[in-house]
């Protein structure tokens, strides 16, 4: 029989809870860790798409990369959310796990697989921590590398666009500049601009770029590529769900881990 803490072993194992950020809220959000599992749901985020695609398949778990509780509630409502999520996964008898920036900074996390996306070569993490940094389970916050050759803005941007399906994706920069070293972070990496123009790439590929840093990337000729927050993350819910199905094997254990297909983004495009 497998148990909520089981899938939180695997987790932890793949990407330990303690590379989370301080301000982060990571491990089981919702549930109890004693209850058995037959069925396990891995998704992006833990909206209300996740949960009706929880029900209808009739998973007990549900884990998602973004957590359901961030910030600490006054109140827990059925009419606001996150209230309204915690209690119909109480109802439903759906536990709740998120792996965060723990998953972002393991080696085989949320980054990982745009170096493989990319073919990045010789690569480094953008940002580290000096304590975790000899696991062999860390990978740091953000990477950079060398692309296989070098190639344009514009093409590169049009090759990113056509291996995330055709998504419209936001570009910063001259569509001629010659692109050879990158840097990436997924989710919103606004916040690493001044970090990125420190290392001296051509390109950094990102999501939820704001405006006044798309200008400091500008003036300070370092091209970005945005995909937005949902595509630059949702690359790591299949290959998590892989690897748990690939723990719940080597254990012998009967469960059934799933990928989430209902969840989009929920921003859309008015051509």
């Amino acid at each position: 029989m497998v148990q909520v803490k089981d899938v939180l072993k695997w987790i932890d194992a793949r990407a330990p809870f303690r590379y989370a950020e301080s301000w982060d809220n990571c491990g089981l959000q919702v549930g109890d860790p004693e209850a058995s599992v037959k069925r396990v749901l891995v998704a992006l985020d833990p909206s209300s798409q996740s949960f009706q695609e929880a029900e209808n398949l009739g998973c007990q778990c549900l884990v998602t990369h973004h957590p359901l509780l961030f910030r600490p509630l006054s109140a827990v409502r059925m009419d606001r959310f996150p209230g309204n999520l915690v209690i119909r996964a109480l109802q439903k008898g759906i536990h709740v796990i998120s792996a965060h920036t723990n998953l972002d900074s393991a080696r085989e996390g949320t980054n990982e697989q745009w170096v493989r996306l990319l073919s990045l070569r010789s690569v480094v993490p953008l940002e580290s921590q000096s304590s975790w940094s000899e696991e062999p389970t860390y990978g740091g916050m953000g990477r950079v590398g060398n692309l296989p050759g070098p190639v344009s803005l514009k093409t590169f941007a049009e090759q990113i666009r056509n291996a995330l399906g055709g998504i419209p994706i936001r570009v910063v920069g001259d569509q001629g500049t010659q692109i050879r070293r990158v840097a990436l972070c997924t989710g919103s990496g606004g916040s690493f601009i001044e970090k990125v123009i420190s290392e001296g790439v051509e390109a950094y590929v990102t999501g939820d770029v704001k405006y006044h840093e798309a200008q400091r990337a500008v003036e300070s000729g370092l091209n970005v590529i945005d995909v937005g927050h949902f595509a630059s993350e949702r690359l790591v819910v299949g290959p998590l769900a892989d690897y748990l199905k690939l723990q719940a094997d080597r254990e012998g254990t009967p469960v059934e881990v799933l990928t989430a297909f209902a969840e989009s983004d929920p921003f859309w495009i008015l051509q």
